[in-house]
């Protein structure tokens, strides 16, 4: 299902390309983006006050969900001490140097 174009800008303002990749869509390409948008236009409506499940009212919840994990990867990220990530504090660096009989390896 497609109902838009993406182009990069960098290729967008290239003279003459836009309107070389615009021409190159096929009739039939565009009449299915129609019927797609035509379908799908719903979930793009936006209105005021907010309905409950509209697109407006859910993208605002998945923002809130989003900034609870931004808050705490900022406070984490302040509580930890400069380098160390790269120390190891478990038992998988430490070499085994005695033995269970108290002999070196």
């Amino acid at each position: 299902m497609q109902i838009a174009l993406f182009v990069s800008s960098s290729d967008a303002v290239q003279p003459g390309w836009l309107l070389t990749f615009l021409r190159s869509i096929s009739p039939s390409q565009i009449r299915e983006m129609r019927t797609n948008l035509a379908k799908y236009s719903r979930h793009f409506l936006y209105s005021h006050p907010a309905q409950p499940l509209g697109p407006e009212d859910l993208v605002w919840r998945m923002m809130a969900g989003k900034l609870v994990n931004i808050k705490l990867h900022t406070r984490r990220s302040q509580r930890v001490v400069k380098e160390s990530r790269s120390l190891c504090t478990c038992d998988c660096r430490r070499a085994n140097l005695t033995s269970p009989g108290g002999e070196g390896i």
